[in-house]
């Protein structure tokens, strides 16, 4: 029997941003804490992958929002002692998004102003009715605080305030705005389209949401971390470990102890006890409580709403390698190719639930034809790294909403899990990487050619790394029931227990995932740690923070250097996706 392991002051289940941000500030004030990660390689969806030798893939990363000085995220890096070790390269102002259909084009470009603007270019008839969505947008968006609006009643009040009269319209269906203004199909799809960044459709999601969204992109435009997405769990880890903390791997929690009512550690799979007066979990809200807590040990009222929670839509990625650089080929955008002017959500309903009339066959015809796909080409967002591709290539991720519905990929919703070897998830998996490729090819034409890598992932995929629900990577979706308010904060009823994560108020993303540990780890602290970092404290020491080696930081062997593996599960072959 493992002998239990003591010590500890506080214990993260999880090693994405919001493990990695709590752990970092639990550190930096004095705690000793310890980060546990299930898979071989820590930052959760900011993780990269590398393929043959040649290819290295973001999995989750593709562009970020509000990283000039003073942003959120350059922010709560200078808190932890890495001020200035994230590089934040600028996306093209002009249009760091471009929204294609058949017959139009429309460019999201830095500045309210210019989104107006080009949106009134496309659709001069609908001029007036353009004026008065995007003022509500803005209106709405400007008095968003992404750390503060969410976080507790006094500063939702104090938000409706500043909106003054478009208050209102905050936790309106973003759908039944588009309704009152009776904007045409096509209008409304370009609006819509930024739905996928949150998994949320139209008819659910809250309008404050999409202005929030907006606000965050068009305040300073798009971005991107030099290095990929896996710089800022690198760094992260970093100021985690040169503080005292320690980061495991291969270090999977299949049980949260509870001893007289109260979080006493946790036990890992293998059967380890870690005992620690306080557990911050950042895994899937569901799992958290139905598995690692366990039902005895919660009220009535929290098993209804956690069974009741509705997750957000998931994704399927397709990621390319090709023999030919596109940055000479495309300004630094991302795509967002649309076969068709349908409304997103109601697409993957017509696909997923209500699609009893299609056979899979039908269904897959159907996706090809009508999926549309976010396309983002990583070396040229980064063009400094030598590790994406050879000399002269690409990378490409392309990805669209699609179905959670296991019947949708051939599988059987009683399947026992195994899913990777199943004729008929292979055949539809094959059929919607074809989709996105297909949407590549319509963005840059002649690409088929020089396609020299593909991988792709499915929500079962996402589940089988991150053990997700629903295959999602944005938690809980953020529909006017599930939004601000109505969203998990840090403490649980359970004391010693806090969660963070994509699931919690400050909603999904990237700097939304970092918040929510951010915010967690003032909750543990019982400080209004928030206030200290966003006023410009910095409570790390960069001094204990070793600089970098000579040449081309390698965010992935860092850290891999700074993590612990604890266990051997795997065969040493590249699993399944």
């Amino acid at each position: 029997m493992d002998v239990a392991e003591n010590g500890w002051d506080a214990l993260v289940i999880g090693s994405g941003m919001s493990g990695l941000t709590a752990a970092g500030y639990l550190a930096v004030s004095g705690k000793r804490v310890l980060v546990l990660e299930s898979y071989d390689v820590i930052g959760g969806n900011t993780h990269v992958f590398r393929r043959a030798g040649k290819w290295e893939f973001d999995v989750g990363v593709h562009y970020l929002g509000d990283c000039l000085p003073g942003g959120k995220l350059p922010m709560l890096l200078n808190g932890l002692g890495q001020a200035g070790r994230v590089e934040f390269l600028p996306m093209d102002s002009d249009g760091f998004d471009t929204i294609t259909f058949p017959d139009l084009t429309v460019r999201v470009p830095r500045g309210w102003d210019g989104y107006r603007r080009n949106l009134i270019d496309a659709f001069p008839d609908e001029a007036r009715k353009i004026t008065r969505i995007v003022r509500v947008f803005e209106r709405i968006g400007r008095q968003v605080d992404l750390s503060a609006t969410p976080s507790s009643l006094t500063e939702i009040a104090r938000f409706a305030a500043r909106c003054g009269r478009y208050a209102p319209w905050a936790m309106v269906p973003l759908a039944r705005l588009f309704d009152v203004h009776r904007l045409s199909p096509k209008l409304r799809a370009v609006l819509s389209v930024h739905c996928g960044a949150y998994g949320s459709p139209p008819s659910r999601t809250p309008v404050v949401l999409h202005a929030a969204f907006l606000q965050y992109f068009l305040s300073s435009g798009g971005w991107y971390p030099r290095g990929g997405g896996q710089v800022l769990s690198a760094r992260l880890a970093q100021a985690i470990v040169a503080h005292g903390g320690e980061i495991r791997t291969r270090a999977e929690v299949d049980h949260i102890l509870i001893e007289n009512g109260r979080t006493a550690g946790v036990r890992l799979a293998g059967g380890q006890t870690l005992r620690a007066p306080v557990v911050v979990s950042t895994a899937d809200i569901k799992r958290t409580y139905l598995d690692l807590v366990g039902e005895e040990h919660l009220r009535a009222r929290t098993l209804r709403r956690i069974r009741a929670y509705r997750m957000s839509m998931p994704f399927f990625n397709v990621y390319l390698g090709v023999d030919i650089d596109l940055a000479d080929r495309m300004p630094n955008t991302n795509y967002f190719a649309c076969p068709t002017g349908e409304d997103v959500g109601a697409l993957i309903r017509d696909l997923g639930e209500n699609a009893g009339g299609y056979d899979r066959q039908e269904r897959a015809r159907q996706a090809h034809r009508r999926l549309p796909a976010f396309i983002t080409v990583t070396t040229t967002k980064d063009p400094h790294s030598t590790r994406y591709a050879p000399r002269g290539g690409s990378v490409i991720e392309a990805m669209s909403m699609v179905p959670a519905d296991p019947e949708f990929w051939g599988l059987d919703p009683a399947d026992d899990g195994a899913y990777g070897d199943r004729e008929t998830y292979r055949e539809m998996k094959q059929l919607a990487t074809d989709a996105m490729v297909a949407r590549v090819a319509e963005t840059f034409p002649g690409i088929e050619d020089h396609i020299r890598w593909v991988e792709a992932a499915t929500p079962m995929t996402q589940t089988r790394y991150t053990r997700v629900s629903d295959g999602t990577p944005y938690g809980i979706e953020c529909s006017v029931g599930q939004f601000g308010p109505f969203r998990p904060r840090p403490r649980t009823e359970i004391p010693g227990l806090f969660i963070a994560g994509v699931s919690t108020a400050w909603g999904p993303g990237v700097t939304g995932a970092a918040l929510s540990g951010l915010h967690a780890a003032g909750t543990v602290l019982g400080r209004d740690i928030a206030a200290e970092v966003f006023s410009g404290s910095v409570l790390g020491d960069p001094a204990r923070i070793p600089a970098d080696p000579p040449g081309e930081f390698d965010t992935l062997a860092t850290v891999k250097s700074l993590a612990t593996r604890t266990r051997r599960t795997s065969t040493g072959k590249a699993p399944v996706r």
